[in-house]
């Protein structure tokens, strides 16, 4: 039985999950255009004729290099810091169970995995 055209997936979806999914594809994004940029620019600017002279360089490194290996690293890093400090959502998780505070008010003794108190 098919579910009706009125009701789409995406209403029954929790938010966190859809800024999750967005938040993931946008890394995988950015991670793919340097990734690309890397790999192209290195194999057609890395690869010289012999005897073609010695390659030009950038800051004492080859240009290859610079331009293949060291911008897009310096790109991804930029990236990850505006992502992570204006991009992701700060989605509420909500409380972990055993943080919970019983009805006595105290906080619950944490147990170790041996069954003993922690």
């Amino acid at each position: 039985m098919s579910r009706p055209r009125s009701e789409p997936r995406r209403d029954r979806l929790d938010p966190v999950v859809l800024d999750t999914r967005r938040e993931a594809l946008l890394i995988l994004g950015a991670f793919a255009v340097c990734l690309v940029w890397s790999v192209s620019w290195c194999y057609v600017a890395g690869y010289r004729e012999p005897g073609a002279g010695p390659p030009s360089t950038v800051l004492g490194m080859p240009s290859w290099v610079f331009w293949g290996v060291l911008v897009p690293w310096l790109a991804a890093d930029a990236f990850s810091v505006w992502f992570c400090f204006f991009g992701m959502a700060d989605d509420p998780l909500g409380e972990a169970e055993d943080e919970a505070v019983p009805d006595d008010g105290r906080p619950r003794r944490r147990e170790s995995a041996g069954g003993g108190p922690a």
